[in-house]
């Protein structure tokens, strides 16, 4: 079963008790930001020291196995934490661990700047502009159907400059006609 998270509406209650929901939520979000961050620093930890071993390969996934983690997880958690750890502002980690952890998923990974439109999104993200996986995802939606409309109008281009340059290399042929 897959739980999709919606954005709450917090206009249908009083100003009070808005303000203590949202002050809930951004707690609960830094909280579970904190946690996420904390457990990928803990599995890239372990990672590089049992990679520094070359007695105990295969150990890191058997390790993470027995403690209930799936692969899959387990490497989001880590390419989270690089990106975490990567920045250089302190604001920026800040706002990372503050986002819905799914949208701090997509960016980390490592297919989040495999094109232009991707690359623009991601970047959209960690300047504070996208702050919902929805948004994002939207966003580079929208990147993909600009850039793949630039190519289209790049081939016709292409297609008009080519006709163009054949007409201009065929011989003009000039007809008199007496009268």
């Amino acid at each position: 079963m897959t739980l999709e998270i919606t954005t709450f509406d917090y206009s249908q209650l009083n100003a009070p008790i808005s303000e203590f929901l949202q002050k809930k939520e951004r707690n609960m979000r830094e909280i579970v930001g904190k946690a996420y961050t904390d457990l990928g620093r803990e599995l890239k930890e372990a990672q590089n020291v049992l990679a520094s071993h070359n007695k105990y390969s295969g150990v890191f996934e058997k390790w993470y196995t027995a403690l209930g983690f799936r692969r899959d997880a387990v490497y989001r958690m880590i390419h989270r934490f690089d990106v975490i750890a990567n920045c250089e502002d302190m604001g920026q980690q800040e706002l990372l661990e503050d986002l819905p952890v799914s949208l701090t998923y997509e960016i980390a990974a490592p297919s989040a700047e495999s094109t232009e439109p991707k690359r623009r999104a991601k970047k959209a993200v960690l300047s504070g502009e996208v702050k919902t996986l929805k948004d994002y995802r939207e966003l580079v939606k929208r990147l993909e159907q600009a850039e793949a409309r630039a190519h289209k109008a790049e081939a016709d281009y292409e297609t008009v400059r080519d006709t163009l340059e054949s007409i201009d290399e065929q011989p003009l042929r000039v007809e008199y006609v007496y009268v």
